[in-house]
């Protein structure tokens, strides 16, 4: 049986806060496995339970009716329709957690899915739902792939997975969510719902990135945001320290900058900036007898370093008609990453989610791929376009924060729509292949190689 692999979906539940861009695309890329049995595998981040007004609190009679608003909701709707379809082809679906769907963890919340794929129970129970403390690890043809969602080494989104409730176990008091959905509950749905960032969620899962972004937009925003939740946002420029979680425990990778002071430092601010900045977010009044030339060049610095860092991490390059596609070239801890589990789990490739960047390399003997989203994604400048450019493009943002169709000029919505298709190659081994769904031609393959058989020592 082929295997499909889509990621980070973000399906919502239609009440403002959606990202989703596939309402059309999804149902429709799905129909054609109907053809023959095929195994989806939705990597983690699919329902987003972070997109609403309930207090960040595990619990199962909220998280049903969350899970119900998801369902209601048409595009979620039309997307679980559309998989129940394929299971009805004698497909398989296999829905494993991410950092923005812990709630999946939970019997009750798995039945309101399955409910929602419109088959009969014997059809429904062919959708599994599988946690992601370990990875999957796919044979074909002889040779091991495997799945993972990519959180397991970004400390502000590491999932609690030894407390997290599931089947026979109801206690979720010992729980606690990661970091990076502290923010989003606390800051960026606040920031989103008062203010119209909109944008702050395309920056997601770069949290700092986020928060300097909505610095730069509208620090009074920010401040009075954070105060209201309790939550110290000096403190958190100066935070250091978390280890990640890994799927080693014994392994003891470098500890990471949870907090944002090491980007603030990499904005390269003066002195005189980092004071004005401390001024701007201390608690007395908002700018009042501050530097105000100090503060404005303080806040333009934040708001460069991190959509250029988006910039970076989506690098895009110039196409034969000038239009920009995203470069697939993953970054060198990603690579690493994936190395990594390579060795530990004998794997000839390896798939991620999480970063919402399509990605594909193949070093060595390791195949690495990132399926990349389904959710809207902004078009930035060059991340080495002139500071002209990118001025411009962020007092852009601050004059349309909710990125309004018709206000439009350089920050512009865009999607593009990836998965891995995996499956035996005709020489042995398995074929996997990074695929991109483009609804006016249909699936286009972007890139394709063989994993050969896993040789045993």
């Amino acid at each position: 049986m082929r295997t499909v692999i889509v990621s980070d979906l973000h399906l919502g539940n239609g009440q403002g806060y959606d990202i989703f861009a596939g309402a059309e695309a999804l149902p429709a890329f799905l129909e054609q496995f109907t053809r023959e049995p095929t195994r989806v595998v939705f990597n983690g981040d699919s329902v987003d339970f972070l997109m609403n007004e309930d207090p960040l609190e595990l619990t199962v009679e909220r998280a049903v009716a969350q899970a119900r608003a998801m369902v209601d909701s048409a595009p979620t709707s039309q997307v679980f329709l559309a998989l129940g379809r394929v299971l009805a082809a004698g497909g398989e679906g296999v829905v494993r957690l991410g950092n923005h769907d812990v709630e999946l963890a939970l019997p009750e919340v798995r039945e309101v899915f399955r409910q929602a794929l419109g088959q009969p129970p014997e059809v429904a129970r062919r959708l599994v739902f599988e946690s992601g403390d370990a990875p999957r690890v796919l044979e074909v043809g002889g040779a091991r792939v495997l799945l993972a969602h990519g959180e397991q080494n970004d400390a502000w989104n590491k999932v609690d997975y030894a407390r997290l409730p599931g089947p026979g176990i109801t206690d979720a008091s010992g729980f606690t969510y990661a970091a990076g959905s502290l923010l989003v509950k606390k800051l960026l749905n606040p920031l989103k719902r008062e203010y119209g960032m909109r944008f702050a969620d395309l920056l997601v899962p770069d949290m700092r990135g986020a928060v300097m972004a909505a610095l730069a937009v509208n620090p009074g925003a920010v401040k009075l945001v954070f105060q209201r939740s309790s939550l110290n946002l000096l403190w958190q420029l100066l935070r250091r320290g978390m280890a990640p979680v890994t799927f080693n425990p014994d392994e003891e990778p470098a500890e990471p900058e949870l907090g944002l002071a090491e980007q603030v430092k990499a904005a390269g601010l003066t002195e005189q900036e980092e004071l004005a900045l401390e001024e701007l977010l201390s608690d007395g009044p908002l700018s009042f007898g501050g530097d105000e030339s100090a503060q404005e060049s303080a806040r333009t610095k934040l708001g460069l370093h991190a959509l250029r860092a988006y910039a970076r991490l989506h690098r895009e390059l110039a196409g034969a008609q000038g239009e920009r596609y995203f470069d697939l070239a993953p970054t060198d801890p990603e690579l690493e990453e994936a190395r990594r589990l390579a060795r530990k789990y004998t794997a000839g490739a390896v798939i991620f989610g999480h970063t919402h960047a399509a990605r594909w390399q193949q070093a060595g003997d390791v195949l690495y791929a990132n399926s990349g989203t389904w959710i809207w994604l902004m078009r930035l400048p060059p991340a080495d376009a002139p500071e002209s450019v990118w001025t411009a493009f962020l007092q852009e943002l601050r004059d349309n924060p909710g990125l309004d169709a018709g206000k439009q000029v350089l920050a512009r919505l865009e999607s593009r729509f990836n998965a891995v298709l995996c499956g035996p190659h005709a020489a042995g081994g398995a074929e996997v292949s990074l695929v991109e769904w483009k609804p006016e031609a249909g699936m286009q393959v972007v890139r394709s190689a063989r994993v050969a058989p896993t040789r045993v020592l």
